[in-house]
C-alpha cells in the first residue's frame, strides 16, 4: 500500500502584466491542506511575450488586466502526491521553481481551466495539479495555451473560503503585479 498526500488547489486571480517591453501571464492560487484550515498562497509568472511594434511605440505602461477570478463558492479540486511536501514545499526556489502552464477557456466562456505542469517540488517530485477559474470576457488566443515560466512561494495563511476570493494581502500585491 503507497501513502498518498492530499491537498487542494484553487485558482484566485489571473492577470496580464504590461511588464514594458513584454506581456506576461500571471496566475495566484492556493494550495490548501487536506482538511482545509491552512493554506499557502503561490504565484504563476510566465516568461513573457514580446510585444508587436505598435504596442512598443506606445510609451504608456498599461495597468495590469484581470481576465480570471475565483468568485463566492469557486470550486476546490483535489489533488495527491506520492512524496510528503509541506505546504511550502511546492516551489523550492526563493525566486521562484520553472513550471508550465496551461489555459483553456471552456466552451461555455466562463471557466478557465488551469493546470500547472514540469514543477519540481521540494521533494523532488515533478508534479502537475489543475485548478479553475471563473471569466466573463472572451479570452484572447495570447490568453490560451501553454506558457513556460516559474512558480513562486507567496505564504501561507489560515483557510477562509469568505476571504479567499481577496487573495494574498500585504507584501504579495508587489510580485503578482510588478516585473
Amino acid at each position: 500500500m503507497s501513502v498518498r498526500f492530499l491537498f487542494w488547489f484553487n485558482g484566485q486571480a489571473a492577470y496580464e502584466v504590461d511588464t514594458g517591453r513584454l506581456k506576461k501571464i500571471r496566475v495566484v492560487f492556493g494550495m490548501l491542506d487536506s482538511t482545509k484550515t491552512s493554506m499557502a498562497w503561490y504565484l504563476f509568472s510566465s516568461n513573457g511575450v514580446a510585444k508587436s511594434k505598435r504596442e512598443l511605440a506606445n510609451p504608456d505602461k498599461m495597468p495590469p488586466e484581470e481576465f480570471g477570478s475565483r468568485g463566492v463558492g469557486g470550486r476546490d479540486i483535489q489533488h495527491t502526491f506520492k512524496k510528503k511536501i509541506g505546504l511550502d514545499g511546492l516551489a523550492f526556489h526563493p525566486k521562484g521553481t520553472s513550471a508550465t502552464l496551461t489555459l483553456d477557456a471552456s466552451d461555455s466562456k466562463r471557466f478557465i481551466g488551469c493546470r500547472i505542469d514540469k514543477l519540481a517540488t521540494k521533494a523532488k517530485e515533478v508534479v502537475g495539479f489543475p485548478f479553475g477559474l471563473q471569466t466573463d470576457i472572451d479570452l484572447s488566443p495570447e490568453r490560451t495555451g501553454k506558457f513556460d515560466g516559474k512558480v513562486k512561494f507567496l505564504g501561507t495563511a489560515p483557510f477562509d473560503a469568505d476571504k479567499f476570493i481577496l487573495g494574498p494581502q500585504g507584501h504579495a500585491k508587489t510580485p503578482i503585479f510588478g516585473p
